[in-house]
């Protein structure tokens, strides 16, 4: 009878524990809710946080861009890249963003809910990736410039 009586004891011990490990879930709910704004690592690289120790980071190597999805580790109070952890060249994340929505109809089918993000607030708009602009938009707007341009010789 003694052992269950440790058992309670040490239920009661977990009890303590478990409001300490919730209170980290929330903190970490509250740091993933702001990935907004790109920090600068010490290579002078952009990057994103994913979760306290995960991040997405945009990195030149010999002369091409590349999407790191990596874990880091710390040491001496500084954060280096861990050995797992992917880097795609700009064709491969490409790829890897025509999928996207392929992968998310097979999440939702089991059950699995994928917030969606806004494209409209983002910095990428002003490089022309709209969504909304693409297709028949972009016909229209260049056949808008073929018909300015060809008004301006004439003059």
């Amino acid at each position: 009878m003694a052992f269950k009586s440790r058992k309670r004891v040490s239920t009661d011990d977990l009890v303590d524990d478990g409001d300490n490990t919730k209170r980290m879930k929330t903190e970490m709910t509250e740091n993933n809710a702001a990935p907004d704004s790109p920090k600068i690592d010490s290579n002078g690289d952009p990057y994103w946080e994913i979760s306290k120790m995960r991040r997405v980071t945009i990195s030149t190597f010999r002369g091409k861009t590349m999407v790191n999805i990596r874990e880091y580790y710390e040491k001496d109070g500084q954060e280096f890249p861990g050995k797992k952890g992917i880097s795609m060249p700009m064709d491969q994340y490409a790829a890897f963003v025509n999928l996207l929505p392929d992968i998310e109809a097979l999440l939702r089918k089991n059950g699995q809910s994928v917030p969606r993000p806004n494209y409209d607030n983002t910095a990428g708009q002003s490089d022309g990736c709209d969504d909304e602009d693409q297709g028949e938009p972009d016909d229209d707007s260049e056949k808008g410039n073929e018909a300015t341009s060809d008004e301006g010789e004439e003059e």
